[in-house]
């Protein structure tokens, strides 16, 4: 199942900024794993809102360089409305496509809660690999597809899509979580079979609270850009949409709904 760029829109995009708070905590860890530092050459691809960009920004200082792109138009209006910073830039744009970018530009290069939805992986690390100075870094943030089937909101989707009428028309493998992910293993193959040498790979335990079943979907949706349930049938999405918010209320106490989930961190080094 393909991931459409097309769904986005301007509610989706503002909501995103709201919400996406556990994707710039990850984000935040990330960068300090990568060692940004002031002055540093800086691109984010899949920048978004540019959230977790202009925390980046605030680190290289006005002696540094930033570029932050994205495919989704509404949000990188979003990103330049909230830009104020002369050395920083949001635009269009997407990671098997870093034409427009010189050999050697950049000291890191990021792709926080991001690479699941890139299509053509390799082509996008070699393009990474080539935009990267020697001694270079990228990192990657994405779920750990190896364990998505054991906790949170994918485990609860899936059994209601085993389920009459879902279970006859709906093929679990066709999600895009599915569909994109990456395994642990997966990742390090992509990362060395593009020539760069992994230094560090760590999973965590991220713990998500939402107070209300209606909350965790408004999250997915936002964060998938209104790819959630698109290997649905759209005559049976709005049903299996309260079929699934039916069975998230069971699981919410008088703190809330939390589940876990397992974020991939990684850091390679162009060497």
């Amino acid at each position: 199942m393909a991931v459409h760029l097309t769904l986005d829109n301007e509610n989706l995009a503002s909501t995103y900024d709201e919400v996406s708070n556990t994707q710039f905590n990850n984000g935040s860890i990330l960068i300090q794993k990568l060692e940004v530092e002031p002055g540093d050459s800086v691109l984010d691809i899949g920048s978004g809102t540019g959230r977790l960009g202009r925390h980046v920004i605030s680190v290289i200082g006005q002696s540094g360089n930033f570029v932050g792109i994205d495919p989704l138009g509404e949000r990188i209006k979003i990103a330049n409305e909230k830009n104020q910073y002369a050395n920083a830039v949001f635009q269009i744009g997407n990671a098997e496509d870093l034409s427009s970018i010189p050999d050697n530009s950049f000291d890191v290069v990021y792709l926080n809660a991001v690479f699941h939805w890139v299509l053509n992986k390799e082509v996008a690390l070699q393009e990474i690999f080539r935009v990267l100075k020697l001694g270079g870094k990228v990192g990657i943030t994405t779920g750990a597809k190896e364990l998505s089937s054991f906790s949170g909101v994918k485990l609860i989707t899936d059994n209601v899509l085993k389920r009459d009428p879902y279970n006859k028309i709906v093929r679990l493998e066709d999600s895009t979580q599915n569909q994109h992910g990456l395994t642990t293993t997966a990742l390090i193959q992509l990362l060395a079979g593009a020539g760069l040498t992994v230094k560090d790979v760590q999973i965590k335990e991220i713990k998500r609270s939402y107070p209300t079943a209606s909350d965790v979907t408004k999250f997915i949706e936002a964060s998938s850009f209104g790819n959630f349930l698109n290997h649905v049938p759209e005559s049976l999405r709005d049903k299996a949409k309260v079929d699934i918010e039916i069975e998230l209320e069971k699981q919410r106490t008088k703190d809330g709904i939390t589940f876990s989930g397992y974020t991939i961190f990684a850091v390679a080094k162009k060497q």
